[in-house]
C-alpha cells in the first residue's frame, strides 16, 4: 500500500536537477536568417492546420477507461485483496469513471483526469510499475484530446498559439509597425520567452499539428544543458605513488646460482589520453632497478652489482559500467659489474674473471629478459585489480524514481581530453526545449584568482543551463500548494542551508507563534532560475496566497538576485541583493486588504531565500576508495552565469 509521501519529492528532483551531473558548451550566436525560416514555417503551418489530426475525444476515452481496467486486473492479479483495495482507495478511479459515464462536461472530465494524474506521479513505491506509466499516458493523451478535440475550438487555439510565437521572434518593429526589419536571434531571448515557446511547442505536438515546425524547434534546443569536468590532475593525483619494491634473488644463470638482493624504485603514474564515449588512462610505472648479489660456480664465487632501469604501462578503458584493460608492455635495462672473484688460487680467478667476461653479453640478456618478465607480470597483476572493477548501475537506481515522477530519463556521454575527464548530459521531456548550443567555454570562467579556468587550476566544475528546471520539474510542482515549511524543504533541496537561526526567523514571541501561509504553484514556470549577465535570479510563482483568513486570488511573482563575490580567503559566493522583487502581473492594482498582506507576502519569502549560497565548504566521504582524495575538502573558486548557463569551479 503506499504510503502518504509529500507529493513529488522535492529534494529527489532537485538534486537531479542540480547536482546532478552535464555541460560545458558555450551558447552560439544565432542568425536571423534562422528565425526568418521559422516565421515561414509558421505561415505555412498555420495554412496546414488540419482537423484530421486533432487527437479524438472518443478514442482517448475509451484508451483510458481500457488503461484503468488493466490496471485494475493487475492489481487484483499479483496482489492479495487487501492491498489491491488499498491502491484502488489510493488510485481513486471513481471520480473519473463517473464524469465519463455520465458524459458530464469536458471541465469536469479533465478536472478529474488531471487529478487522477497527479495522484499517478509521485515518490510512492509502486507507481512506476508498467500499467500505471501506460495510463498516465493514455490521460495525458485524454487531456489533449478534451484541450483540442473539437476543431472548431482547437484549430482556433493553435492557431493563435502559432500567432503568439510569431510574436515572441519577430522584433518589437516587426510586431509594431508591419515592416521589414530583421526578426530577432535566438540569443535575444529571455529564459522567459523560451520557456514559452517551449509551451507552445508541447501544444502544437499534443494536437498533433505543425511538425514540420515542432521537429525544427526542438532540433535546435537538443544540446546537453548539464555538464562537468574533472581536472585530470586530479585524477593523475588519485592514482599517482612511489614504488619501493624489494626482493630477495635466487636464481641459476648459466651454471651459476646467484643469490642476493634486487630493489625497484620509482613511481606509477596515470595520464589521460583523448577519448569520447569513454575514458582512457595511461597508467605508467618508471623506475630503477638495482641489485648486489654473490654467485656460486664450483669453488668459485663472484660478487657483483647491476643497475638499470624498467618501464612499464598498460592502458584502461573506463566506461559506466566496468574497466577494461589492455594487454600491459614492458621494457627494462640492465648493466652489471663483476666486484669480486674469490679463489684461493690466482691462475683461477684470472679463468673465471676472462670466462665471466665472455658470458656476460648472454647473461645480461638473458637477466634483462627475466627482470622484464618479471616487471610485466608484476604490474599486470597490480592493474588487474584496477580493471576488475565494476560500477554501480545508476540507471538501474534512477529508474524507478523517474518513472514515479513522470521525469524524464537523462540522456549522457563520457570522454576525456590530455587535460580533463568531461560528462555532457540532456535532461528533456519529449517536446521540451533543452540548451540551443555550446556553453562558456572554462578558460572563460573567472575564478577568484584568475581570469580564466585553466589545468591545474581547479578540482571540478559544473555547468547548468536553465532549461534543467523546465524539463524536470514543471509539471511535478505546476497546480500544487506549498506551506513556508515545504516551501524551505525546497530550498533545502539545493543544498543550501539559510544563514538565520532558526530563533531569528521570526520577531514574535513563542506565545504568539507566526501565523503560517499557503501558496498555490503556477502552472507556467512555478520555479525558475535564469543566468544571466554574471547574475542569478532564482524565482517562484504562484495562483494564489493565503494566510489565515485572509486570501489574495490573484498570481504572484517572487524572485531573488545573486551576484558572485570574492571573499577574502580566495572563495567566490554569490550574495543575495538586499530586497527581493515581488511582482503581481496583470495590472490590477491591489486592494487596501491585499496590500496589507502583500507585507506578509515579503517578509515570509525574505526568510525563504539566503542572504549567501555556497558559501560552505564541502567535504568529501572518508570512506572514498581513493586515499589522496578521502576526507578532504573542497570549496567553490568560481563562479559564472551567463547566457542561461550557471557555472560552478571547485577545488
Amino acid at each position: 500500500m503506499p504510503s502518504s509521501v509529500f507529493r513529488g519529492s522535492l529534494r529527489f528532483v532537485f538534486a537531479i536537477a542540480f547536482a546532478g551531473a552535464s555541460a560545458c558548451v558555450n551558447q552560439a550566436l544565432v542568425t536571423a536568417e534562422e528565425t526568418t525560416q521559422w516565421l515561414q514555417l509558421i505561415e505555412q503551418s498555420k495554412s496546414e492546420l488540419d482537423p484530421n489530426r486533432l487527437p479524438s475525444q472518443e478514442q482517448t476515452e475509451a484508451d483510458v477507461v481500457a488503461a484503468m481496467n488493466a490496471a485494475d486486473a493487475f492489481f487484483q492479479r499479483v496482489t492479495d485483496p487487501t492491498n489491491h483495495d488499498a491502491w484502488m482507495r489510493f488510485l481513486d478511479f471513481g471520480p473519473l469513471q463517473s464524469a465519463i459515464e455520465g458524459d458530464e462536461s469536458v471541465a469536469k472530465r479533465g478536472n478529474a483526469a488531471v487529478e487522477l494524474s497527479q495522484r499517478l506521479s509521485g515518490p510512492e513505491e509502486g507507481l512506476e510499475l508498467s500499467r500505471l506509466v501506460a495510463l498516465r499516458e493514455s490521460l495525458d493523451r485524454y487531456l489533449a484530446a478534451l484541450r483540442y478535440g473539437n476543431p472548431e475550438r482547437g484549430l482556433a487555439v493553435i492557431e493563435r498559439q502559432l500567432e503568439t510565437l510569431a510574436d515572441i521572434l519577430s522584433s518589437e518593429e516587426n510586431a509594431d509597425e508591419q515592416t521589414e526589419s530583421t526578426p530577432r536571434t535566438l540569443a535575444d531571448l529571455s529564459g522567459e520567452e523560451v520557456a514559452q515557446i517551449e509551451s507552445i511547442v508541447e501544444t502544437l505536438a499534443a494536437a498533433n499539428q505543425a511538425s514540420d515546425l515542432v521537429s525544427r524547434i526542438t532540433g535546435r534546443y537538443s544540446s546537453p544543458n548539464l555538464r562537468a569536468f574533472v581536472d585530470g590532475r586530479v585524477i593523475s593525483d588519485a592514482i599517482t605513488r612511489p614504488v619501493n619494491n624489494p626482493e630477495r634473488v635466487n636464481d641459476c644463470l648459466l651454471g651459476t646460482r646467484i643469490i642476493g638482493d634486487a630493489r625497484v624504485v620509482g613511481n606509477v603514474t596515470g595520464s589521460l589520453l583523448p577519448s569520447e564515449g569513454n575514458i582512457r588512462l595511461l597508467i605508467r610505472l618508471d623506475g630503477q632497478f638495482s641489485t648486489s648479489t654473490k654467485g656460486y660456480n664450483g669453488p668459485v664465487t663472484l660478487r657483483s652489482s647491476g643497475f638499470g632501469q624498467v618501464c612499464a604501462a598498460r592502458q584502461l578503458v573506463i566506461t559506466e559500467k566496468r574497466v577494461f584493460a589492455g594487454e600491459p608492455i614492458a621494457t627494462a635495462s640492465l648493466s652489471t659489474q663483476i666486484n669480486q672473484i674469490n679463489h684461493p688460487l690466482k691462475l683461477v680467478r684470472k679463468i673465471a674473471s676472462k670466462k665471466a667476461a665472455e658470458m656476460k653479453p648472454q647473461a645480461e640478456a638473458i637477466s634483462r629478459r627475466k627482470l622484464q618478465d618479471r616487471v610485466l607480470e608484476g604490474f599486470r597483476q597490480q592493474t588487474d585489480e584496477e580493471a576488475s572493477r565494476t560500477f554501480p548501475d545508476l540507471d538501474a537506481k534512477m529508474r524507478p524514481w523517474l518513472r514515479r515522477l513522470d521525469l524524464p530519463a537523462p540522456t549522457r556521454t563520457i570522454g576525456s581530453t590530455t587535460d580533463a575527464v568531461h560528462v555532457r548530459a540532456t535532461m528533456r521531456r519529449p517536446f521540451g526545449l533543452s540548451a540551443p548550443g555550446e556553453g562558456p567555454s572554462l578558460s572563460m570562467v573567472r575564478t577568484a584568482t584568475s581570469s580564466g579556468t585553466y589545468p591545474g587550476g581547479y578540482s571540478a566544475a559544473i555547468q547548468v543551463h536553465e532549461s534543467i528546471l523546465n524539463n524536470t520539474v514543471m509539471k511535478l510542482l505546476a497546480g500544487e500548494t506549498f506551506t513556508p515549511e515545504k516551501l524551505r524543504d525546497l530550498t533545502s533541496s539545493f543544498g543550501i542551508p539559510s544563514d538565520k537561526d532558526a530563533s531569528a526567523e521570526t520577531d514574535v514571541t513563542d506565545d504568539e507563534p507566526a501565523e503560517s501561509f499557503e501558496v498555490d504553484f503556477s502552472g507556467f514556470r512555478p520555479v525558475y532560475f535564469e543566468a544571466r549577465d554574471q547574475t542569478l535570479r532564482i524565482g517562484l510563482r504562484g495562483d494564489r496566497f493565503a494566510q489565515g483568513d485572509r486570501e489574495l486570488d490573484r498570481r504572484l511573482e517572487v524572485s531573488a538576485v545573486y551576484r558572485p563575490a570574492i571573499t577574502e580567503d580566495g572563495r567566490m559566493i554569490l550574495i543575495r541583493d538586499e530586497d527581493i522583487d515581488l511582482k503581481f502581473p496583470g495590472g490590477r492594482r491591489l486592494t487596501l486588504s491585499q496590500t496589507a498582506i502583500k507585507a506578509n507576502i515579503e517578509e515570509g519569502f525574505d526568510k525563504l531565500f539566503p542572504m549567501t549560497l555556497l558559501h560552505r565548504e564541502w567535504t568529501l566521504p572518508s570512506t572514498l576508495q581513493l586515499p589522496t582524495l578521502a576526507g578532504r575538502s573542497a570549496k567553490v573558486i568560481g563562479i559564472d552565469a551567463q547566457d542561461g548557463w550557471l557555472t560552478l569551479v571547485v577545488r
